[in-house]
């Protein structure tokens, strides 16, 4: 196939599931056909894009004093069972490792479905006096779990192949409360740079997470009016030191547990930006993390090809100075490189023909809007850079559109019936467990979380029991 029937995708309003696999495979960030279900390979185009990604996420956590570990992913059963206590049914999930070679072994191994076993076994070891206090680490390795309902790329998978997982020590309970909060402003940072929108959430008392004292989740919605949750910071107190004995030394010589936290994020992240941003043309990515930033195309005349193909590696090579840049001069059609381009979400795309090269002029085309501008070949640097920031602009101001659109504000039960096929929906709650389970179910999903304290002083009244309400909750159908 050649030129646009190469690229065309399944629309995205109409079958959304189909949009995100189709736009996934023909920008070519994912190869599917890998012989074990919801496990996929990375292409080179697509492994730039999510370590573009995790490379916002590393300044975060360095800027922060999180230093960059890396843990053995094969844990022994003895270990990982003491996590079991915390978590149940977690063991129904796990890939057991339990031959090597041919022969059996005595005690099973696991891939890693989480650190927390891992590290804990070790830091006991770290940890001795206050003075190693605070302890802040991270690492971007694999885990697996075997998902055992319907697979879906980076929502669903059997590897999570780029999970980011901070885990963090502390003298006091004190400590780990204001690390959680440290944790929700560096997420609030990461997806205000990946222009993604976001909610952030308390989980109710029912739906902590197993061990914790405390979570918050941060929420996005989908095209398909799903919420997505795009990470998590726990406050496990001092209830998981407990269970691996990881106790310190205090200023007066007593021993005392360790009080500690994590926080993880996964490329649902980078779905979340595939699927708030693309549209039927396929990926529009941010300046900021698109592999190619400009993408140079020669449309050549006859008599004019070598003074064409000259101006133009001209051209990239003053761009690449600064940007991400890729003159494609292959032999394919111009049109056939538009629609591929396009489908790859390169923010610019710069043609330069016959009349470009006799003005010493650049004909612009920018992804997000499809708009289309002449400007002088002087200054190019200044002048894109410029471009750069209205389209990080444009797509950040298109992204809180899209979001306000898909969640709403209600005051009755009837009101979260009528929205939840296709919203996020927000609502007043008193706080009371009984009141909570009360609406899960009348509705029949589940509360998401709720911003704390938010409704306190704002005279709304909870939508169950007409107290005054402390919170706004969310709910809706999730992944």
């Amino acid at each position: 196939m050649s030129g646009r029937e190469a690229f065309e995708l399944t629309p995205k309003e109409e079958n959304f599931s189909r949009w995100f696999d189709e736009v996934l495979f023909k920008a070519e960030i994912l190869d599917e056909k890998y012989p074990i279900k919801g496990m996929y390979i990375w292409l080179p185009f697509g492994y730039e894009l999510i370590e573009n990604v995790m490379d916002i996420m590393e300044r975060l956590m360095r800027d922060t004093g999180h230093k960059r570990v890396y843990f053995p992913g094969v844990v022994p059963e003895r270990v990982l069972g003491r996590e079991f206590k915390f978590i149940k049914g977690f063991e129904d999930s796990i890939y057991w490792i339990t031959k090597l070679g041919r022969q059996n072994i005595e005690e099973k191994l696991a891939l890693r479905p989480t650190s927390e076993a891992i590290m804990y076994e070790v830091l006991n070891r770290w940890i001795t006096s206050y003075k190693d206090l605070p302890l802040r680490i991270y690492q971007i390795v694999p885990v697996y779990r075997y998902e055992t309902k319907a697979t879906r790329p980076m929502l669903r998978v059997r590897e999570i192949a780029f999970f980011k997982e901070g885990h963090t020590f502390h003298a006091t309970y004190e400590d780990a409360v204001k690390q959680v909060e440290l944790g929700i402003r560096i997420y609030k940072k990461f997806y205000d740079e990946l222009l993604v929108p976001y909610v952030i959430v308390k989980t109710t008392p029912w739906d902590t997470f197993p061990g914790a004292k405390y979570n918050y989740d941060i929420l996005t919605i989908m095209p398909d009016g799903k919420a997505l949750e795009l990470g998590s910071v726990i406050n496990f107190g001092d209830l998981f030191a407990k269970a691996y004995s990881l106790e310190y030394m205090d200023k007066n010589g007593e021993k005392k547990h360790v009080n500690t936290t994590s926080f993880g994020i996964s490329e649902r992240s980078l779905a979340a930006l595939v699927s708030i941003h693309g549209d039927n043309r396929g990926l529009k990515l941010p300046p900021k993390l698109a592999p190619i930033q400009i993408v140079i195309i020669p449309i050549v005349s006859k008599g004019y090809e070598e003074k064409i193909n000259e101006y133009c590696r001209e051209v990239s090579d003053t761009l690449s100075k600064e940007f991400r840049v890729f003159l494609d001069d292959s032999e394919d059609r111009p049109g056939y490189k538009f629609y591929k381009w396009e489908m790859k979400g390169v923010p610019i795309r710069i043609e330069i023909g016959k009349k470009e090269y006799k003005e010493r002029t650049l004909t612009i085309s920018r992804r997000d809007s499809m708009e289309r501008v002449k400007i002088s070949a002087d200054d190019i640097v200044e002048s894109l850079s410029s471009i750069f920031r209205d389209i990080e602009d444009s797509m950040r101001s298109q992204a809180e559109d899209y979001f306000n659109k898909r969640t709403v504000h209600v005051t009755s039960i009837e009101g979260i019936k009528k929205n939840i096929g296709d919203k996020m929906i927000s609502f007043a709650w008193c706080g009371l467990d009984e009141c909570g389970h009360e609406v899960e179910e009348k509705v029949g999903y589940s509360i998401l979380g709720y911003e704390e304290n938010t409704l306190v002083d704002s005279g709304e009244k909870c939508i169950i029991c007409g107290r005054k309400a402390k919170h706004k909750a969310w709910i809706g159908r999730s992944y």
